[in-house]
């Protein structure tokens, strides 16, 4: 279905509710292949359909009990059409690959209802500022009412077709590692810099207390207040990938503080 310049691919039509996915139905449980099937398409790499991608993934064992595994649906169709993809955790390299041209695959958890009550996939299509435009093909009416999280934090564009922060993709997405699957029409090669060159450190990194994003910063005050975490003579200085880890471990009670 075509809307506001996209063509969103829902596992939500009626005709799904009848077609096996593995243990469930694509209506119910094809969030994965949608998603795929909704990056190569914005790419204009494919135009593939959620029954042929559901079948992909239950040919490579992608499909288990609860949901589809991403990497190795994505290990089998990257050669079958010739794209290429990486993962991060990192909301700066999402929103830099997002403004690069590319697309994304979001993995939304359980701790932060914002994409749904479970676990589910999304696609980010494209980022202006720090706004991440959203295809969600498990859509139904009044989705993105239900709740004050959603009411707030999110704009609807038109069916299936969402506005909402970099800010809270990286909510969304705190208690999935990795958070993004980020997809694109080149082939990603990995180089190792020459002599005299430098990999840029995109990294972010934070000072004190006040400058670490919220979701962050409750499981690292716990540390700062028991000692465990001094800092340097000039701050804090830890980075973003540290502040998520402390919250992954607070949020599975395994932070012993």
């Amino acid at each position: 279905m075509r809307t506001i310049g996209y063509t969103v691919k829902f596992q939500t039509e009626e005709k799904y509710k009848s077609i096996r996915y593995g243990q469930g139905t694509i209506y119910s449980s094809a969030c994965g292949p949608a998603s795929l099937c909704n990056a190569l398409q914005i790419l204009g790499i494919a135009d593939i359909s959620i029954p042929t991608m559901c079948g992909i993934a239950v040919a490579a064992g992608a499909r288990v009990e609860g949901g589809t595994l991403m990497t190795p649906l994505l290990q089998a169709a990257a050669p079958k059409y010739h794209f290429a993809y990486r993962t991060t955790s990192k909301n700066a390299e999402l929103l830099a690959h997002l403004k690069a041209g590319g697309a994304a695959i979001l993995h939304a958890g359980t701790a932060y209802k914002l994409f749904s009550t479970s676990g589910h996939f999304v696609t980010a299509a494209a980022a202006s500022g720090q706004t991440i435009t959203v295809l969600d093909s498990y859509w139904y009416t009044g989705k993105y009412t239900a709740s004050s999280i959603r009411r707030n934090y999110v704009s609807v564009v038109g069916k299936g077709v969402v506005k909402t922060s970099l800010t809270q993709c990286g909510k969304a997405t705190i208690d999935r590692s990795p958070s993004y699957y980020l997809i694109s029409r080149e082939v990603v090669t990995d180089t190792k810099p020459t002599a005299g060159e430098e990999e840029e450190d995109t990294m972010r990194y934070y000072k004190t207390l006040d400058d670490i994003p919220e979701y962050y910063r409750e499981a690292v005050k716990k540390l700062v207040d028991k000692g465990a975490i001094a800092g340097t003579g000039t701050g804090l200085n830890l980075s973003e990938d540290l502040c998520r880890a402390f919250t992954i471990l607070d949020k599975a009670g395994l932070l012993a503080v």
